[in-house]
């Protein structure tokens, strides 16, 4: 009893966390388009259920990896996206604004940019132009299930 009570406890303590984890710019690799993640205001992460996470360089390389299934939404335990406003820090992507504007260019090509608070978006939307978004938004303009 007292092996099986262990071997429960030591599972327990390595098991796979669902926590995001910093991205190394300049060393880690897109999960999708395989280029190097650099831009300190861009990324974002998938955190699957059993913990395997996906690292992209930009929001729309990680919405185009869920369009395509090449990560199942029923495995994604969380979204994650750089703040645009607080380089190199990830929020929640599910609550952050968006803002897409081409005078802000993110690094594939859809000028997509996160930020944790509608005010910071708003900041850049003045100095850049564009239109807000949301989550719900984005999904459906990525054609996500």
């Amino acid at each position: 009893m007292l092996k099986i009570v262990s071997g429960l406890m030591l599972i327990t303590a390595f098991s796979c966390s669902t926590d995001p984890e910093p991205l190394n710019f300049g060393t880690d690799q897109c999960s999708l388009c395989k280029m190097n993640i650099s831009d300190t205001k861009f990324g974002a992460e998938i955190v699957t259920k059993k913990g395997k996470i996906f690292k992209y360089d930009a929001v729309e390389c990680m919405l185009n990896a869920v369009s395509m299934d090449k990560v199942p939404g029923g495995d994604i335990a969380g979204y994650y996206a750089v703040d645009a406003s607080n380089p190199k820090q990830l929020l929640d992507a599910v609550t952050a604004v968006y803002l897409i504007s081409e005078k802000f260019p993110s690094p594939m090509g859809a000028d997509l940019s996160a930020f944790s608070k509608r005010t910071g978006a708003e900041e850049f939307q003045k100095q850049f132009g564009g239109e807000l978004k949301s989550w719900s938004d984005l999904l459906v303009k990525f054609k996500v299930k």
